[in-house]
């Protein structure tokens, strides 16, 4: 989907926006304006003093219903993702037989189906290269057939988009942000797990595979051990700490780590990945790669016990149907099924998703939507110039103009980007089947084309201002904004901006101070993400740009910042940034909000009360929680909801004020945290 550039120029035409006509749809949220204020209270338990437990004084009264709960709704934000997906499950039911077919509703209906089938995985693969175990003249040859060719098996199940020995990725060069490059990570194991249960699974489910391609249950069964041991020595080959074995490794030129690593022969695997691509593709790719684990298995394939061809060659052709998780959702309820299928929608088809998503939420007229969106870069442009004005008042930039311009600059580069209407583009190279497998091997490999294509025509010119490749762009289904330390921009993507935040209120009041209070706090929150500690480390550009802070101004920052480590925060050091995100962006919010009021002559109270609630229903509801209990649990770097409401708002005098709270009461902490 189209990407487009925001900035601070689209002001004055977004200063003529007024009111739009909304398309028809009664589960939208969109069929007309809404007494907001009723769907507020209606959430909130007005019987909890708002003074001791805001969290549960706003949300008291949430609940998501059966069918909800169905689609994955335990919370606001996972609500209005399962609203998303009933509707669309609903308009997909609804299409008649005789309906116009299209590759949605194809592939939708095909995955719904069921009906999935090994050996198309096994023919496109044998496309590609010499399978021992398909090759029926030698299923019972000796393990030393030196016919197989790994390096093409490897390459072959990469154009399908799975992994093999390693994992390939496409993503930004931390070094220049506007360049896409690839990165050669260790694989996942995620079928394989950390513990004994989940790899007797994986060994049954490895075993119900090879019965399947034909072999005896004894052979199947002792291939199938193998299989799960070889696995289980790549897996040991992981650096103790996974996570840190790329931070700021430097990308290399292809022809260096071919030198490097010459028995993985990873020249001829990208010859033969990009394929097709144009000549010479390969001559001045850079990468960036995880050389601890590629050492390694280097010298695991060196080891005659190790390097097996049958095991080997087995496992390989097996990483295609486990990649597509092949039988694992036959046995699963509907409702599962349809969330399935519609994820697989939005990975592979996301640009034709978004255009129907967008119908269906909003109706055929294009205004619509590109009201929307004008709404929304409003909201966003007066953030901009608040968090400017805070800038320029703050201390942490102290007789220090030349960082505080340094900063500024920032924040005016920043980028929101947007989902946009296109149009159609031409349909795939050929028309999907009723087959499921089929369907997901074409797309896929239609997708990984995509983003090879992406690698090599940006070796020579800056592509960041192109359209991203399909699958690349924001997920139509996601409703989760983000922002990109790499490309100082915040992404919104269809399935929060279409959801009732923006919704049209009957009362002009309580339309302001909603979407401030609930959108404009989401916004916030990522605005001040390129102020947390990770983001003063990037630049305007996003480029990393270690030491352009002097050390006086990360003192200041941090003395302020360290009240975010105060004990009232669970797990501080791991959440110090979405803590900080928190409190600050809802200023960010708050501010524009009284900013705006203030312009506008409003002086009605319960404005400021409704911003408030607004802000805390977003986090009506539980996270998950591996453990099950999510009565209270947090989400690795983010603290409980409970928690995200209240010590956000305990950091404000202004809600003490306006809910008239006592010194003394739970939601008056003494100390507040602020920063900017």
């Amino acid at each position: 989907m189209k990407l487009p550039r925001i900035t601070l120029s689209c002001l004055g035409l977004l200063l003529l926006l007024g009111h739009w006509h909304f398309g028809e749809g009664s589960e939208s949220g969109w069929d007309g304006e809404q007494d907001c204020q009723r769907l507020m209270v209606n959430d909130m338990d007005t019987g909890e003093a708002s003074c001791e437990n805001f969290h549960q004084h706003a949300c008291g009264n949430w609940y998501a219903n059966s069918t909800q709960r169905g689609f994955g709704a335990h919370d606001r934000r996972s609500q209005w993702a399962a609203l998303h997906k009933q509707r669309l499950v609903q308009h997909f039911d609804g299409l008649s037989l005789k309906a116009e077919s299209n590759h949605l509703a194809t592939f939708y209906g095909s995955c719904m189906s069921g009906l999935q089938s090994l050996r198309i995985y096994t023919e496109a693969l044998e496309r590609r290269a010499y399978w021992p175990l398909l090759n029926t003249s030698s299923a019972f040859a000796s393990a030393n057939d030196a016919a197989f060719d790994w390096v093409a098996a490897n390459a072959g199940l990469r154009r399908f988009g799975a992994q093999g020995l390693w994992r390939l990725l496409v993503q930004p060069n931390w070094q220049a942000a506007d360049q896409s490059i690839f990165y050669l990570l260790p694989p996942g194991f995620e079928l394989l797990g950390g513990n004994s249960m989940s790899e007797f699974l994986y060994q049954r489910y490895l075993k119900s595979l090879l019965l399947e391609l034909g072999l005896r249950v004894r052979r199947a069964s002792a291939l199938a051990e193998r299989l799960v041991k070889f696995e289980r020595d790549l897996r040991d080959l992981l650096p103790a700490d996974v996570e840190q074995t790329l931070v700021l490794r430097e990308p290399q030129s292809l022809s260096q780590l071919d030198q490097q690593l010459p028995q993985l022969q990873i020249r001829r695997y990208f010859d033969l990945l990009l394929q097709g691509l144009s000549s010479g593709a390969t001559e001045k790719l850079l990468v960036v790669a995880d050389l601890e684990y590629l050492s390694r298995l280097q010298r695991l394939l060196g080891r005659t016990d190790s390097a097996d061809p049958l095991v080997l060659s087995t496992w390989l052709l097996l990483q295609l149907p486990a990649h597509f998780e092949l039988y694992l959702h036959d046995d699963e309820k509907l409702n599962v099924r349809q969330r399935h299928c519609l994820e697989q929608l939005s990975q592979l088809l996301p640009r034709q998703l978004s255009q129907l998503q967008i119908r269906l939420s909003l109706g055929d007229d294009p205004v619509a939507y590109e009201a929307l969106v004008l709404r929304v870069q409003r909201l966003f442009v007066r953030l901009q110039l608040q968090f400017e004005r805070q800038l320029n008042e703050t201390d942490v930039f102290e007789a220090d103009r030349s960082t505080q311009t340094l900063a500024i600059q920032k924040l005016r580069d920043m980028r929101l980007v947007l989902p946009q209407i296109v149009p159609e583009e031409k349909p795939v190279s050929r028309p999907l089947s009723s087959s499921y497998d089929e369907n997901l091997l074409q797309l896929s490999q239609s997708r990984a084309m995509a983003e090879f294509r992406q690698v090599v025509d940006c070796q020579d010119q800056i592509c960041g201002d192109s359209p991203p490749v399909e699958g690349f762009g924001l997920d139509p289904l996601s409703v989760n904004a983000y922002y990109r330390l790499k490309q100082n921009a915040i992404e919104l993507p269809l399935g929060l901006l279409t959801s009732p935040l923006l919704q049209r209120c009957s009362n002009t009041i309580d339309q302001a101070s909603r979407q401030a209070g609930g959108m404009g706090s989401i916004l916030g929150h990522e605005m001040v993400h390129a102020f947390d500690y990770d983001g003063i480390n990037y630049d305007a550009t996003g480029q990393l740009a270690n030491g352009q802070w002097p050390p006086r101004a990360i003192i200041r920052f941090g003395l302020r910042a360290g009240c975010y480590l105060g004990a009232r925060y669970s797990n501080a050091t791991l959440t110090i940034n979405e803590n900080i995100a928190d409190t600050e962006g809802l200023r960010l919010a708050f501010e524009a909000y009284r900013h705006h009021r203030a312009y506008r002559g409003v002086t009605d109270p319960r404005g400021l009360k409704t911003f408030f609630v607004a802000f805390a229903q977003n986090w009506c509801g539980n996270a998950p929680s591996s453990g099950g209990d999510s009565s209270n649990a947090g989400t690795g770097q983010h603290a409980a909801h409970s928690e995200r409401v209240n010590n956000v708002l305990g950091n404000f005098p202004e809600f003490l004020e306006i809910f008239q709270c006592k010194a003394a009461s739970q939601m008056s902490p003494s100390d507040k945290c602020r920063i900017w």
